[in-house]
């Protein structure tokens, strides 16, 4: 397949943007956080003025229709005009909007690619953060780009067996000494009363999303932005009461909510953002129990893969998940931006330096201090 099948352009009319993303058609594969009803929400949610907002895209030049889109908005930091993804810290991967007939080769896709860098509206620099290799049942074409890198951040994927035994499969693929523990506290709290979990969608499971994000603000009130939260927390509550893929999971005793859980559900795969707990029960480790008792429920419905999403949280390797890198790109589209980057990544290796030397310092200091003690030792 030669270039010429393909072209590239970019949106800024919303109405034009609305129906690249708009439409979860067959043909198309998107991640989680690209999905139609997420994107959609996302727009109402964070989309300070339309102007921000446009939609880089590769369309078929036979048909028009798009095989590549991929959402931007502007972000102006520190004097620095970005195009990023739609993302303001809710969505775990950004990955482009894809038709599963789009093939270009390595060649192709770079070519296309500089095309499309081009096209873009003014800006210094392009990022683009926490990109999977795969998007739905396709590899990202984004792989094959100029400047891409490991990001800090990874997925933590649990695929779940085809057949739904869940007791079978926790008992190989959890941590033992884990399982064990969150069984003797399980049993604890049964004892107290009667211990439920159920999983709500809709209105109905806005109560307890209210009270999963309060508990979540208390516990990381110190380093919280107040203003983000709310926007992130209206963000959540909005999916609940727009879209259909919203979930809320909570923990009960007799009655008294201990734990929630909160993600989505997207064909047949679930996503996990967020979890916390009733304080006055940290004891029983209530949120662990809450997501154990999701994993159960949702293998139990033929969920294929329950995703921990990012974070490097120690518990979720007791839950047995893989972890698949993901990727990011930082393009600089001006003079500016090229400095910029370049002044970053000095600043970077300065304090790698710095670090470094700081460990070694304190290294011979302690040895030193070692030394002293032991001459200082009276012998006999």
């Amino acid at each position: 397949m030669s270039n010429s099948n393909w072209r590239v352009s970019v949106r800024k009319d919303p109405a034009e943007i609305a129906r690249l993303v708009g439409v979860d058609r067959a043909d198309l594969e998107r991640s989680p956080f690209q999905r139609a009803q997420w994107l959609e929400t996302w727009f109402g949610s964070f989309a300070a003025a339309p102007s921000e907002i446009y939609a880089a895209s590769i369309e078929d030049s036979r048909t028009g229709e798009p095989v590549f889109v991929l959402p931007l908005v502007v972000e102006n930091r520190g004097g620095i005009v970005r195009l990023k993804a739609w993302d303001s810290g809710v969505s775990d991967y950004n990955a482009p909007v894809l038709s599963k007939n789009f093939v270009p080769t390595r060649d192709d896709m770079k070519v296309l690619w500089t095309d499309l860098l081009h096209a873009l509206p003014k800006a210094d620099l392009l990022e683009l953060e926490k990109l999977p290799s795969v998007v739905g049942d396709i590899g990202n074409p984004l792989m094959e780009v100029d400047g891409l890198k490991a990001s800090k951040f990874t997925r933590h994927p649990l695929p779940l067996p085809a057949d739904g035994d869940f007791e079978k499969f926790a008992a190989t693929r959890f941590n033992p000494t884990h399982r064990r523990t969150l069984a003797k506290k399980r049993k604890k709290l049964q004892n107290k009363g009667s211990l439920e979990f159920a999983l709500d969608s809709g209105p109905e499971a806005l109560p307890t999303l209210d009270r999963i994000l309060e508990w979540r603000g208390n516990r990381f009130a110190e380093r919280a932005d107040p203003e983000n939260a709310a926007r992130i927390g209206a963000f959540y509550r909005s999916l609940c009461l727009h879209t259909d893929i919203a979930r809320v999971g909570r923990l009960t005793l007799d009655g008294r909510l201990l734990a929630g859980c909160f993600g989505t559900l997207t064909d047949d795969t679930f996503q996990l953002l967020v979890v916390a707990h009733d304080g006055d029960f940290k004891n029983w480790s209530p949120g662990l129990l809450a997501i154990e008792s999701s994993i159960a429920l949702l293998c139990a419905r033929g969920v294929t893969v329950y995703d921990f999403t990012i974070g490097d949280e120690p518990y979720k390797t007791d839950f047995g998940v893989d972890v698949e890198k993901l990727y990011e790109l930082q393009t600089p589209l001006t003079f500016k931006g090229l400095a910029y980057l370049r002044l970053r990544a000095f600043a970077r290796r300065l304090r790698a330096v710095a670090r470094r030397v700081v460990a070694t310092t304190r290294r011979r200091l302690s040895r030193g201090g070692e030394v002293a003690a032991s001459s200082e030792t009276p012998t006999s």
